[in-house]
Order: structure tokens, then C-alpha cells, then sequence
């Protein structure tokens, strides 16, 4: 009997191991959403971050796995990785790629290299096999950077900032801060799938004016008046997503900042979440994240050509200067224009891109915001969440309604472009 026993227990502990080994992949997402809110990334670089983590993860897994059909040629100028030459373990391969291009990314190297050491209670009691693995791991990190580079972040740091339009409908830094346009030459970074970055293009903006009697005030008048309501679930509801990831708060002469998880970073924890709940396998996580992360990046694309091609106002400043000097929206105005609503974008891009792969997946729980004290919520589906999230810009001030249909639409096109380009099973 004691025999029995003791030969369940270390079953079961066996199983509990195999569970969290092959979790990795869920682990490294969320670790690289903590670093990115510790080093305070914009959206679209964040989203960049993510998606070339995944790639780096998801490459070498192919290179296990038949069934998966690499990016290379696929996606824009990535050429197949080196393949290896010693006997490795993909999976400690593939994490180790997925940090090893991380780093490359991100300012807090020193919070990945702690989280990749305590991983390695997870790997194989082989030290010639980790050896060879990491080794090969640096490789293709290294490949892969070679590739990264040449994306045009690099010239983008150096580029002319955004200048201020005398126009009335032109975009005008607001309160606290009024800081300059974050990322107005986002759109000359390469998208994976398509020549220009505005290959997604929204429907035309409603004609700026100030007559009382044009859609465009109407629907600014619409945004102060909902504000009026101060109704208690759409203040909570803009509050949950409202992701911004450093939002300056202001209490007399004293300014400080929380960080949040960005908007993609909130749909890569809903993800992370959605592989969790059906008990994903490792080469399930590999494609569902790299597509997902793909839509993020290229819904920031979209958006910001489209933000910086029509470059309208904010509901703050056109409130301020036409209906109410005074007023302030509930949420903190993002520092770049206003149309179309990067929310929606991304939120569309992302619950499409899910919901390709999980059709049947309802209800979805989503439990992310619980570090900001805030309780999980339910929806029926990943477009529910999507259109919540979209909706929560207008209930927090920040963006007028047309912004969030049309971007919500823009986003689904996205994906749906995304996924006629990119075949990840054979």
C-alpha cells in the first residue's frame, strides 16, 4: 500500500513538472509585460518587443515540430534560421531564443536573466544538452537580430519630432503633461505582411467644423454629455481598460506615475489566459501567441498611419476651446491624434486573431487587471471584451465614437489580411 502511495506521488509531482515545463512560453509573455511596464515602453514599441520575442520562440519550434510552417518568406525579408548542428532541447532552445531577443529590446536585461535562471529548475538534468541548446539559442537570437535591425526602428529614434499644425483641427498636446506626439514616424517601420504600413486603410474621418449643427460637434457634445452622466459602470468599465502604461497623476504642486500593462500587453494576458484555460500544449502556445502578437504589431501599424495621415484633434481640447474651458476627461488624452482609437484597433486585431483560433471559447474570463486592485471581468465572447474595450475610450473621454467603430473595423481587417498571408500549419 505505502508502495502505491509513493508511486502516486511521484506521478503526480511528474505530471505537475511536465505541466509547468511546458508552460514556458506563457511564463515568458508575462514576465516580458512586467519588464516592458518596468521600462515604460510606448504601445507600439511594446508591441514590437512582443511580437519579435514570439517569433524567436516560435522558429525554432518549427524546426520540432512538422505540423508548423515557419514565417521565413512568409513574413517580410525573414529568411529561414540556421538550423542546428548538435542534439538540443527545443524547448529550452526556443525560451532561451524567446529572452535572448528580448534583452535586445528592452533596458531591464538584468529582470530577464533572473527569470531565465530560475527556469532552469524546469530543464534537463543534461548539462551538455543545455549547453548545446543555449548555445544554439544565441545563434539564432543573433540571426534574428540581424533581421530585427533592419526594420527601421533604428532610424526612427533620430527623425524629426512631430510639428505642431496651426490648424483648429489639427492634434494639440494636452494636460498634465503636454508632452509632443508619441511615435509620429511609426509608420516607416516595417510591417510583416504587407509593403506599406497603410495597407489597412480606415474609413475617411467626419470633415472637422465647429457649427453646432455639423456631426463633428454633435459627436463631441456627445462625449462631454456621457462624461456628465458620471455613470458608475462606464466609469469603471473606462477605468479597466484604460491601459495607459505611465499615467501621470497630478495632487497639487506633487506629480507621480503609475505604470499599467499597454493596450496589447492587456490582450497578451487575455491570450495567455485563453491557453491556459484549454490547457494548450507547447507548439499550440508557439502559434497562438506569434499570431496574436503579429495582429498587435500590426494593428499599432495601421492605427498610427492613419492617426498621423488625418491627424485630428481630441475631445479635450475641442471640448475646452467650444463647450466647456473647464473640463477634463475621466482618463488621461495619450499624447498623439485622435483617429483612429489605437484601443479599438488592436482590441479588434487581437479578438479576431483569437477568436480564429478559439471560435467555441465563451464565456471569457478575464482576470489581468487584478494587480491594479481591479476585479476580473466576464464577457461572451473575445469580440465582447473587444468592443468593451473600445467603447471605454468614449466613456473616458478620449475619443469620439466614429474613432472606435471605424478602428474596430480597421483592426478586424488587419487580422483578416494577416491570416491570408501567413500559413502557420502544413
Amino acid at each position: 500500500m505505502r508502495k502505491l502511495i509513493s508511486l502516486l506521488v511521484i506521478a503526480l509531482c511528474c505530471v505537475c513538472s511536465d505541466g509547468a515545463a511546458n508552460d514556458y512560453l506563457n511564463r515568458c509573455n508575462l514576465k516580458l509585460l512586467d519588464v516592458i511596464m518596468e521600462d515604460i515602453f510606448s504601445p507600439p514599441v511594446a508591441g514590437r518587443i512582443q511580437v519579435y520575442s514570439n517569433i524567436a520562440a516560435y522558429e525554432v519550434l518549427c524546426l520540432k515540430y512538422n505540423t508548423l510552417h515557419s514565417l521565413s518568406r512568409q513574413i517580410t525579408h525573414l529568411q529561414a534560421i540556421p538550423k542546428p548542428t548538435k542534439k538540443i532541447d527545443y524547448a529550452v532552445a526556443a525560451e532561451c531564443a524567446f529572452i535572448g531577443v528580448a534583452k535586445k529590446l528592452v533596458y531591464s536585461e538584468h529582470l530577464l536573466d533572473s527569470f531565465l535562471n530560475a527556469e532552469k529548475r524546469y530543464w534537463p538534468k543534461n548539462p551538455a544538452l543545455i549547453q548545446q541548446s543555449t548555445a544554439y539559442a544565441q545563434t539564432v537570437t543573433q540571426y534574428l537580430f540581424e533581421w530585427i535591425k533592419k526594420d527601421h526602428y533604428i532610424e526612427t529614434r533620430t527623425m524629426q519630432r512631430y510639428v505642431l499644425n496651426d490648424s483648429l483641427g489639427a492634434w494639440k498636446p494636452t494636460a498634465p503633461e503636454y508632452n509632443n506626439a508619441l511615435e509620429p514616424n511609426w509608420p516607416l517601420i516595417r510591417s510583416f505582411v504587407a509593403p506599406r504600413s497603410d495597407y489597412v486603410k480606415a474609413i475617411p474621418n467626419i470633415p472637422y467644423s465647429e457649427d453646432k449643427t455639423s456631426l463633428y460637434y454633435q459627436n463631441a457634445l456627445a462625449v462631454y454629455l456621457s462624461d456628465q452622466e458620471k455613470d458608475s459602470s462606464k466609469i469603471n468599465t473606462a477605468l479597466y481598460w484604460d491601459d495607459n502604461p505611465n499615467t501621470a497623476v497630478v495632487k497639487g504642486h506633487a506629480t507621480y506615475f503609475i505604470h499599467k500593462v499597454t493596450p496589447g500587453g492587456h490582450w497578451m494576458k487575455i491570450t495567455a489566459q485563453a491557453l491556459r484555460k484549454v490547457k494548450a500544449n507547447e507548439e499550440q502556445s508557439a502559434e497562438v501567441f506569434t499570431l496574436v502578437s503579429i495582429a498587435i504589431f500590426e494593428g499599432f501599424l495601421s492605427c498610427w498611419a492613419e492617426k498621423f495621415q488625418s491627424n485630428s484633434v481630441r475631445p479635450e481640447t475641442y471640448i475646452n476651446r467650444l463647450i466647456d474651458a473647464k473640463w477634463l476627461p475621466l482618463i488621461e488624452t495619450p499624447p498623439f491624434p485622435e483617429y483612429t482609437s489605437g484601443h479599438s484597433v488592436v482590441s479588434a486585431a487581437a479578438s479576431s486573431m483569437l477568436t480564429h483560433f478559439f471560435p467555441k471559447m465563451y464565456p471569457v474570463v478575464d482576470s489581468s487587471q487584478m494587480y491594479l486592485g481591479l476585479a476580473p471581468r466576464t464577457f461572451k465572447s473575445f469580440r465582447d471584451a473587444s468592443d468593451q474595450a473600445s467603447v471605454s475610450r468614449f466613456y473616458g473621454g478620449i475619443h469620439y465614437m466614429p474613432s472606435l467603430d471605424n478602428g474596430a473595423l480597421q483592426g478586424r481587417e488587419v487580422t483578416g489580411f494577416i491570416l491570408d498571408k501567413i500559413k502557420t500549419r502544413r
